[in-house]
């Protein structure tokens, strides 16, 4: 007779909703979508204007749903998901609903972003019915599976009838999301926060508003009567799951540890690793593992060490948390390194091996149990102290840019409890050649590295932080291209809530990232036209004439402002000394 085996636990219902009449199928079905969204940990909805998907916000409106609405489908993209970046540990995530047409795909880039960072996103597109497609009906394209492959889970779901939706529609949308929510909140990895993106495709019929006062009834026995006026139904079912144990690693004693971007788990799993054997990291700023008390080394640092083949702190092993991204030095010299054995740890799939020399891929590892093993020789010790601070005596250049120093006024400002929101920009490498360690929450879009929807996204996560009663500031950091991408991203109309949030823009007249790149060699006017890209905008301007109170400041003078007591949205613009100031 065998042991018997556990039970596992039941999945908890996400319980019943009711559904009034309201003379429309559409919106009787968005309703039932959006209860059972709501009850599988959906906080906002982010909602760009349309009348298509009219249904959803007449539904939002009578759940009393948490809504944000954006001009531009993109900045409400990356509203969402800011929101969700900020929610995803506790199980919450956002919403994002468009109209038809070219509508949906300004969505595609905050897709993209949430696919690469694992981060749940649900996308409700709505759509015409089927006896429109394909007929040359206004606003009708080919919406069904358009973010693939960035979705973890794309449905379609069709029209219900005009003046009633049947109890089989309004199930199938309620259960449809509720599968789509646990997606999005699992499809990054079962059993950890990492999420995915989910796209759903709502098929409306005319009428597209209520046609009669929604009636509230008790459900009761005849709730899925045709003739009542409201019905009760099943919103699903939650998934539960456990994050994945850790495993012990045993490694040489000159290892050195590498923390990508990553989500705060990873990172703390990362920091720990290296702290328990007191071992060098290098750490981006996103990573969540830049704390105090690892040793930090930089770019600089592993360039200097594998300049020489002999050079006696050169690692025999590497250990790769998260999605290393920033450094050339990192991912040239050290992972694609023969000599060096790389363990890489992953909680999904698509794991990070751009050089293609990983040893080993594991889901987590357990860095109180972790070991080193050999015998001490000059450039280590039992205990791994000694390689670390060999590491840490490589000299590195102190010699600073006034972006630098703005960048760094920034970071150093940055507390515990505190948000720090990093454009890609040269002021992220600015960062991970100077910061130093920090125990506020640093966040940026490196899944795809892009620039696009920065400021939208630093807006989502303020909101959800105030929402979820955080304290500390909440800034965020970027470049004057950054900045000129998503300058939409600042216009929130009057009746919608204000995040509290510091703009922090660091300009100096185009992308200085070229100029440390193979480019920076290229003919000067080509360089200057084709990758710098001057602007000539005033950025200063283009805020307030977008109703956010800013003002042009120099990397001298931002520490005093950055301390500053303040409501609301501001911008700050930082030029060099030299600039024309506004």
């Amino acid at each position: 007779m065998t042991d018997a085996q556990p039970v596992p636990p039941a999945r908890p219902e996400l319980g019943t909703a009711v559904i009034p009449a309201s003379g429309s199928g559409a919106v009787e079905c968005a309703r039932a979508l959006l209860e059972a969204l709501r009850a599988a940990g959906m906080s906002d909805l982010v909602v760009a204007p349309g009348s298509r998907s009219a249904p959803i916000v007449y539904a939002a409106h009578a759940l009393g749903l948490r809504c944000h609405v954006r001009l531009d489908e993109r900045s409400a993209a990356f509203t969402a998901l800011g929101i969700s970046r900020a929610g995803r540990a506790d199980g919450s995530f956002a919403a994002v609903a468009t109209t038809s047409g070219t509508a949906t795909a300004h969505l595609l880039a905050a897709m993209m972003e949430a696919h690469h960072s694992h981060v749940p996103l649900v996308a409700l597109t709505a759509d015409r019915p089927a006896e429109l497609r394909g007929t040359g009906a206004n606003q009708t394209t080919h919406q069904v599976g358009m973010f693939e492959p960035f979705t973890a889970l794309s449905a379609d779901l069709p029209a219900p009838a005009a003046d009633r939706a049947s109890g089989m529609e309004l199930r199938t949308w309620a259960s449809t999301a509720a599968r789509a929510a646990a997606t999005a909140l699992e499809g990054g990895a079962p059993g950890t926060d990492l999420g995915a993106p989910v796209h759903l495709n709502l098929s409306f019929r005319d009428p597209l508003t209520p046609q009669t006062a929604p009636e509230s009834a008790a459900p009761g026995p005849g709730g899925e009567d045709a003739s009542a006026p409201s019905r009760a139904i099943r919103l699903g079912a939650r998934r539960d799951a456990q994050r994945a144990p850790g495993v012990p690693l045993s490694l040489p004693m000159r290892t050195v540890v590498v923390a990508g971007d990553a989500d705060e788990a990873t990172g703390a799993d990362a920091a720990a690793l290296a702290e328990h054997l007191d071992l060098p990291i290098a750490a981006e700023p996103s990573s969540s593992a830049r704390r105090p008390g690892p040793t930090l080394i930089t770019p600089e640092q592993l360039a200097t060490v594998f300049a020489e083949d002999a050079h006696p702190l050169r690692p025999d092993a590497a250990v790769v948390f998260g999605h290393p991204t920033l450094s050339r030095p990192v991912l040239r010299s050290l992972l694609g390194a023969d000599d060096v054995d790389i363990t890489v740890v992953s909680p999904t799939i698509d794991w990070v091996d751009p050089t293609h020399r990983a040893a080993r891929v594991l889901a987590r590892v357990d860095p109180s149990a972790s070991r080193l093993t050999g015998d001490a020789d000059a450039a280590g010790s039992t205990t791994g102290g000694e390689y670390a601070r060999a590491w840490a005596a490589v000299p590195t250049s102190d010699a600073t840019t006034w972006q630098t120093r703005a960048a760094l006024a920034v970071w150093n400002e940055a507390r515990n409890g505190d948000v720090l929101i990093l454009g890609a920009s040269a002021l992220i490498r600015d960062l991970e050649r100077h910061g130093g360690p920090t125990r506020a929450r640093i966040i940026a879009n490196r899944g795809l590295a892009g620039i696009d929807g920065t400021m939208s996204m630093a807006s989502g996560i303020a909101l959800a932080r105030a929402h979820r009663g955080e304290r500390g500031r909440t800034r965020v950091l970027l470049g004057d291209v950054s900045a000129i991408h998503d300058l939409t991203g600042l216009v929130i109309g009057p009746t919608e809530e204000q995040p509290e949030l510091d703009i922090v823009i660091v300009d100096d007249g185009g992308g200085r990232i070229f100029g440390g790149l193979e480019h920076a060699g290229a003919d000067r006017g080509l360089f200057d036209r084709f990758f710098t890209t001057p602007h000539g905008t005033d950025l200063a301007a283009a805020a307030r004439a977008l109703g956010v109170d800013a003002r042009t400041v120099t990397a001298e003078d931002l520490p005093e402002a950055l301390g500053e007591q303040t409501r609301g949205r501001r911008v700050l613009v930082v030029q060099s000394s030299t600039a024309q100031r506004g």
